[in-house]
């Protein structure tokens, strides 16, 4: 495992079990150094480490996002860019991405709820090579909560927890700044939806965010129009070529449907038409590095027809 030389030597001379420090290096390189600050902190606990099996090691990353929020949340609510918690892979734990605070919820995306809709008070977030998966010139929306406290819970619920903890639910994508072009390829929460007893502690506060899927797209759909940058979004029928699901863990039609409706929506709101992609837009997306692997085989092997929406700034062009 490449960790540090001298992390390296205190594993060894303390015999971490080998599964116990695979473990360790996944959520290293996902988190950064501050996993092995608290893996410490654990160890003082249990006095000896050659025990120490890889489950024993789930409650690190919930102690992670705990000091992570504490430390950047304030800055955030005073308008200051903090490094991200999620870390680009290439960079094995050793440099994180970006996480911007762009204000209070926009009122572009208060348009797209709805003036009866619960809008959260919360802080609009802009992650920069800050999504879990660790691809890089990824972009992703979130809406934080306001209160510290709430963001912590919900850091520490149950769920994907893709994005900047805090937030129950992301819009993200992957931009080129060379070509000015983005890719919007993912509506998802970040936290379960509270059901019995799971995520119980955070029903009344994910109440105050459900509207998440709205907000974080509107204000994504936004922000990359005031760049002027040419943005395609993918249909919910492609969500499954894209994430490489598991053929036993099918994209079910409720998620595709959702999904659809979401963009539909918000683009209505926003006053944006969306058009089918054409042979053309296969090919501007294939010159640019938006699409992951599985994505671009597809489009190689099948091209791009029923695969993306191209975001037109007139609503007189709408393929809804």
């Amino acid at each position: 495992m490449p960790f540090p030389e001298h992390i390296e030597k205190v594993f060894e001379a303390h015999g971490v079990p080998p599964d116990t420090k695979a473990a360790l290096y996944d959520l290293y390189i996902s988190m950064g150094e501050e996993v092995l600050q608290v893996f410490g902190d654990l160890v003082q606990t249990r006095g000896s480490v050659a025990d120490l099996r890889p489950e024993d090691t789930e409650p690190i990353r919930g102690r992670v996002v705990e000091r992570f929020l504490r430390r950047n949340h304030p800055q955030w609510i005073a308008g200051t860019p903090t490094p991200s918690l999620w870390h680009p892979r290439v960079s094995e734990g050793r440099a994180s991405g970006l996480a911007t605070p762009l204000g209070p919820v926009p009122d572009v995306a208060r348009r797209a709820v709805g003036e009866s809709q619960s809008v959260p008070d919360g802080i609009l977030m802009l992650g920069r090579n800050a999504h879990y998966g660790g691809r890089e010139a990824t972009i992703s929306f979130d809406v934080v909560a306001g209160d510290l406290g709430d963001a912590i819970a919900i850091g520490r619920a149950v769920g994907q927890q893709h994005t900047l903890p805090g937030s129950v639910g992301e819009t993200s994508g992957t931009f080129d700044s060379e070509h000015n072009l983005a890719l919007i390829w993912e509506v998802q929460p970040n936290v379960y939806k509270p059901a019995g007893e799971r995520n119980r502690e955070i029903a009344k506060v994910y109440r105050r965010h459900r509207n998440w899927h709205l907000i974080t797209l509107a204000s994504a759909l936004d922000w990359l129009r005031r760049k002027g940058t040419t943005t395609y979004i993918l249909r919910g029928e492609a969500l499954a070529a894209t994430h490489e699901v598991n053929p036993g863990k099918p994209v079910s039609e409720m998620i595709v449907s959702l999904h659809n409706r979401t963009v539909r929506e918000v683009t209505t709101a926003l006053r944006l038409g969306i058009v089918e992609a054409t042979d053309e837009d296969g090919f501007v997306l294939l010159d640019s590095m938006v699409m992951n692997h599985a994505l671009r085989k597809y489009v190689l092997q099948n091209g791009a027809g029923g695969m993306f929406w191209r975001v037109e700034n007139s609503p007189a062009h709408s393929g809804v």
